[in-house]
């Protein structure tokens, strides 16, 4: 981040460093403290006078300073209606520094010049609190005094030192990129020769067989539940079945004459001789 940020306001520092202030002001997620280093390391490079960077970049906090708080002085809360401004100040972070404010005063605009993150919330609550803009000028003013000169002359002496982290930083990021575009290679490596036995082992363990196919026999029905009689109850005597009865004879038919019978034969023997 550094490094982009020297290249960014290197051609035109002055300038650059001006409209880097007045973005953070509007809520630009950069710390102002690594502007201030490199406002002095760029004192160093390109030299420039220090004093005046130091005066230059004091000018542009402060008017980024009174961005949020006259934005909150003269709309208020009406102007968290705007989408972009409620991802900067969310009414749960502006309830908690309207309380800081009430228990801690106007020091709040002087301790918050020290915490990097707050400082927009804590300008704008201001403003909406209806804050004298003498006494804003004053706690702020009193806080850019003591951060900025001093930081911005520690940017100037540890130029050489900037330099030699700057390079260690880039080692670093190269190694890094390395290691992953490596970790890459292998892990893509390892997968397509995994892909590869596994197809290896599907051709081979494909065989025609038969399988005959199993008879499915019906279930049986369930058994029906067996209902023993009670043991006061005699067991059921079997009862054999009526005869049927005889067809009843025929009566005789007029006319018809009983059957004679046949004479018996006559008696053969020694004894019985005819004329006897």
């Amino acid at each position: 981040m550094f490094e982009q940020l020297v290249q960014t306001i290197e051609c035109y520092p002055y300038l650059g460093v001006a409209i880097v202030f007045l973005l953070c002001g509007l809520g630009l997620p950069l710390p102002e403290e690594i502007v201030l280093l490199a406002a002095g390391y760029l004192c160093a490079k390109l030299q420039l006078t220090l004093p005046l960077m130091m005066a230059w970049c004091a000018g542009a906090i402060l008017l980024g300073d009174l961005i949020p708080y006259l934005l909150g002085r003269v709309f208020g809360v009406r102007l968290l209606r705007l989408r972009w401004l409620r991802h900067v100040i969310t009414k749960q972070r502006l309830a908690s520094f309207d309380r800081w404010f009430r228990r801690r005063g106007d020091w709040v605009i002087l301790i918050a010049r020290f915490i990097p993150g707050i400082r927009v919330v804590a300008f704008f609550t201001g403003g909406t609190m209806k804050m004298g803009w003498r006494r804003f000028l004053l706690l702020d003013g009193l806080g850019i005094a003591l951060i900025v000169p001093l930081l911005t002359w520690l940017g100037c002496r540890s130029a050489n030192f900037i330099d030699r982290m700057i390079a260690t930083v880039q080692k670093v990021e190269r190694g890094i990129l390395w290691g992953a575009l490596g970790a890459a290679a292998l892990g893509g490596l390892w997968y397509w020769l995994w892909r590869r036995q596994q197809r290896r082992n599907r051709r081979s363990g494909l065989t025609e067989t038969y399988v005959q196919p199993r008879k499915v026999e019906p279930a049986e029905p369930p058994a029906e539940p067996r209902v023993e009689p009670p043991a006061s109850a005699a067991p059921p005597t079997a009862t054999a079945p009526a005869p049927a009865p005889e067809p009843a004879p025929l009566p005789p038919v007029a006319g018809d004459q009983p059957p004679v019978a046949p004479p018996p034969p006559p008696p053969t023997g020694p004894d019985h001789r005819p004329g006897n």
